[in-house]
């Protein structure tokens, strides 16, 4: 599933009339910018407005910041860009890499995407991950897609609740419980996505990670 970003910030009815046909969706959409923290919430409120002459750029959460698998001061926020050319992508990239650097950013990362399936084309993305140097340890993840978002990376976010009931589990072992290490989780989860991907015939490439911004 994924959330517009103005169907949470700038949708004014959101909390009004719970008598409304959108009320249950406005009250998930208000969760979301809830769960983020004043960091994460600063940062993409920032990048939005540095966009904003470039009407056709869209921002869209998805992921665990979305539904139930969220841990509050644990969990990232997952964003997808859908950027409609190259000169509104370059403003996107120059937020990220040289004009958010006011934030406290400890680390920046980037990562080239290509997914395929066998029933469609290939889809490409470019993924920024953002590390902040605050006392939530906010991070973000921006997955920036040309054009719109593909039948296969919608394939990707929409994951049933099957698989997020046992992502929950996994979680909750280790943000709350304690009972597994963080190497073990990293690795179980990447296991669980993996089965994922292969159960909806979903191939993943990434690139070698670079690091564009890294304060010891």
């Amino acid at each position: 599933m994924s959330i517009h970003y103005d169907s949470i910030f700038y949708d004014e009815n959101a909390n009004d009339n719970a008598n409304s046909g959108n009320a249950n969706s406005g009250n998930a959409n208000a969760r979301i910018k809830e769960r983020m923290s004043p960091t994460a919430l600063a940062y993409i409120t920032r990048l939005k407005q540095h966009v904003q002459h470039n009407p056709n750029i869209d921002i869209y959460f998805f992921g665990s910041v979305t539904n139930f698998t969220f841990f509050e001061n644990s969990s990232d926020v997952d964003c997808c860009i859908v950027y409609p050319d190259e000169h509104a992508k370059n403003k996107v990239v120059q937020f990220i890499t040289e004009d958010s650097l006011q934030f406290n950013i400890k680390r920046i990362t980037f990562q080239q995407v290509k997914l395929s399936h066998p029933k469609h084309a290939d889809e490409f993305g470019d993924v920024y991950c953002i590390f902040f140097d605050d006392e939530y340890g906010s991070k973000i993840d921006f997955n920036l897609v040309p054009n719109k978002i593909g039948p296969i990376l919608s394939l990707q976010h929409n994951t049933n609740v099957i698989f997020l009931t046992v992502l929950y589990i996994l979680k909750w072992l280790y943000y709350y419980a304690h009972i597994i290490s963080k190497d073990a989780f990293i690795y179980i989860k990447a296991k669980l996505f993996k089965i994922y991907h292969y159960a909806y015939d979903i191939s993943v490439f990434r690139s070698e990670k670079q690091i564009i911004k890294n304060v010891q």
